[in-house]
């Protein structure tokens, strides 16, 4: 496990102010505020003073019902389509005026979150959600979009090859590098934004640090955290049934039905090529400041922990 320390602002997920740098300026053009890319403009809860930036792959399902509750959306549970606005109902940064929006990256009031998950297992759990478990989806969708996007090989192959890691990963993604189910997480946020970012948080222990982050979110209404408000109880692995909540924390149990539990299962899928595949293609990822990942290291093959460039 990582050595953790602290409750609050010493804690090492959060991240200090940045001092002595120029203040960026939010543009139009900007990926956290492009309006055709609502997917990349994080979440906003003004109650809370808290931007999030949603990650697909990285609980993102489960981080939009919560603030769906936080926010008193009845539909954040009973509803299979959270990621449609009109259900969800959630304001996204680009929502907002770029005078507004500036103010909310850049004051020291606001919390600016994210949870991050390591490319290996990513990439697996979108290829097992996406490719294996969504073959509608896939043939339909995806398929159409690789051939309309130059994919080296044809409409059947792609079909035939939904159950495919090799061809998901060398072939498919590398086709459509910008969808957001598999796209690096570095490159979802302007480089000019990270230092703003305070609070990063991987996957490895979901849970543990779920609470802690949501215990540090407080109302500015009545000083009530978000963990105390909806994050301690009411909670089961099944949020589509909303007659059986259970009385569980937040993540303490995940969905089954959305799970695919990827950790499990990299063995069985990755080979030492594949691997060190993903160790190029998202060097990025592993050597981003801002993450701090665990290596996974599948195979003695594998370069990750070893300055991957």
């Amino acid at each position: 496990l990582r050595k953790r320390s602290g409750s609050g602002s010493d804690h090492q997920n959060f991240r200090p102010y940045p001092e002595n740098i120029t203040i960026p300026t939010l543009e139009y053009d900007d990926l956290i505020y492009k309006k055709h890319w609502r997917d990349l403009s994080p979440v906003v809860i003004e109650e809370y003073n808290l931007i999030f930036f949603v990650v697909a792959k990285a609980a993102s399902s489960e981080w939009k019902r919560f603030f769906m509750r936080l926010e008193g959306n009845g539909n954040w549970c009973g509803s299979g389509f959270i990621h449609k606005s009109e259900i969800n109902g959630l304001s996204h940064l680009n929502d907002y005026s770029l005078e507004e929006a500036q103010e909310m990256m850049t004051s020291r009031k606001w919390t600016r979150a994210m949870f991050v998950r390591h490319p290996k297992p990513r990439l697996l759990s979108a290829f097992l959600d996406k490719a294996v478990g969504h073959k509608k989806h896939f043939e339909e969708q995806l398929c159409t979009s690789y051939i309309k996007s130059g994919g080296e090989h044809d409409l059947e192959y792609c079909r035939n090859h939904r159950e495919d890691f090799d061809f998901f990963l060398r072939d498919l993604t590398a086709t459509l590098p910008d969808n957001v189910h598999w796209m690096p997480e570095s490159k979802r946020v302007d480089e000019k934004w990270w230092p703003f970012i305070n609070y990063i948080a991987t996957m490895e222990e979901l849970a543990v640090d779920a609470e802690h982050f949501l215990q540090t979110v407080v109302s500015n209404i009545d000083n009530v955290s978000a963990w105390d408000r909806v994050g301690r109880t009411g909670w089961s692995e099944d949020e589509r049934h909303c007659d059986n909540l259970g009385t569980s924390p937040f993540l303490g149990k995940k969905d089954t039905r959305h799970k695919t539990d990827a950790n499990s299962k990299m063995n069985r899928y990755y080979t030492p090529e594949l691997e060190n595949y993903v160790e190029d293609r998202f060097s990025k990822d592993l050597n981003n400041d801002y993450f701090s990942f665990t290596p996974v290291n599948l195979f003695e093959t594998s370069k990750e922990g070893h300055d991957i460039k």
